[in-house]
């Protein structure tokens, strides 16, 4: 249902899912519940409103990165390493300010010619709390429920805020 190449259906892909996360996510059952009602009514859609978003918020070691790592595990085919998964951490890829204009510029490109190649793409951010207000800027609409952003329909992706 999600990604062709994976040859597993929507409910092999929510039930694996739900049950790696009851398995490995100890001490979270709020964050199990919320996260699979996100995934299922996501996957449930053939055409969605808006992209799924999500953000995951707390200290180190509370399984915010583990969490993102195994929903994308069970989407795409991959996992992490997938060509439809897009990683960016403001610490490496956004490091100068000097240089913040030309970061949102490509960032709007990367996440635009991404959604163009492929509608399910996932676009996780890491760090959130340190990256530029302009970037953040440069992401808010594609979060929304529009048909198209900057020529690109973007409703089939998933968005992670760590």
């Amino acid at each position: 249902l999600f990604d062709p190449t994976l040859g597993k259906s929507g409910f092999d892909l929510v039930s694996g899912l739900e049950c790696d996360l009851a398995m490995n996510l100890v001490g979270q059952p709020l964050v199990r519940q919320q996260v699979m009602k996100g995934v299922r009514e996501f996957l449930e859609k053939r055409n969605p409103v808006k992209p799924l978003v999500m953000s995951f918020h707390g200290s180190t070691g509370t399984g915010k990165t583990y969490v993102s790592s195994m929903l994308v595990r069970y989407l795409f085919q991959g996992g992490l390493q997938s060509p439809y998964v897009h990683q960016f951490s403001p610490i490496v890829h956004f490091p100068h300010a000097e240089q913040m204009e030309q970061y949102k510029e490509n960032l709007k490109r990367w996440i635009q010619g991404n959604l163009t190649n492929c509608g399910r793409s996932a676009f996780l951010f890491d760090e959130m709390e340190k990256m530029h207000p302009g970037l953040i800027d440069v992401i808010i609409p594609f979060l929304g429920p529009s048909w198209v952003v900057y020529g690109s329909n973007y409703r089939k992706a998933i968005f992670i805020f760590i």
